[in-house]
């Protein structure tokens, strides 16, 4: 048995990695001292390790999305829904790989991307206004648009169990905004809040980086 093993060294390829390299490197460590931040050679390749890393589970979350949007027959939808999301994202401070998995889940309990761009919406003013953590929000009102409330005693809405129970979830919607409309934008008010947006905004940018 002859195995014969061709090889081809390009060393026009090499080069121009290593000028790519160079210009990402020189890049990376201008935007590091527009910030006042140093970094060193070791810095700046941990960097791009964590910005590939992170592009790669961005990408990897975003085609899940996509089959669940194709799955429901909505696959037209796809680039409307991903650019919903980045713009909710840009002005909420709430990450896309925070925002996909709940649109996710929304799109498969309504059916209905509308729907589950409204919600998406909603349930940033009642995580500001309430406290409690945007993807428990998210699967509380996908709870209760199925009609199960036990989830929502925790918001503490002046409204009984038995109350709940008989509620349309239109009701339940408008209980919601009545009492924590708002209150994304006041707490983007707050430093907290700026620096948040400041934080994601760096995080996405980082991603791109990490995908070229």
């Amino acid at each position: 048995l002859a195995i014969r093993i061709a090889t081809i060294f390009d060393s026009k390829g090499v080069k121009q990695a290593e000028k790519d390299v160079k210009n990402l490197q020189s890049a990376v460590k201008k935007l590091a001292g527009a910030a006042g931040i140093g970094l060193s050679a070791k810095a700046v390749v941990d960097f791009g390790k964590k910005a590939a890393k992170a592009f790669m589970e961005d990408e990897k979350a975003a085609s899940r999305l996509a089959m669940a949007v194709k799955n429901l027959g909505l696959g037209f939808e796809t680039p409307r829904i991903e650019k919903f999301i980045s713009q909710l994202s840009a002005m909420s401070g709430i990450t896309d790989d925070v925002l996909r998995p709940a649109m996710q889940s929304l799109l498969q309990t309504t059916g209905s991307v509308t729907k589950s761009q409204e919600l998406l919406n909603q349930a940033i003013d009642i995580s500001r206004g309430s406290g409690v953590d945007y993807e428990t929000v998210v699967n509380d009102l996908s709870m209760a648009y199925v009609g199960n409330t036990k989830g929502l005693r925790k918001y503490a809405l002046g409204l009984s169990q038995a109350e709940l129970k008989t509620m349309s979830f239109a009701d339940v919607q408008s209980k919601f905004a009545a009492t924590f409309k708002g209150s994304n934008a006041a707490y983007l008010d707050t430093y907290a809040g700026k620096f948040e947006l400041i934080n994601t905004a760096v995080g996405e940018a980082s991603e791109k980086i990490g995908g070229a």
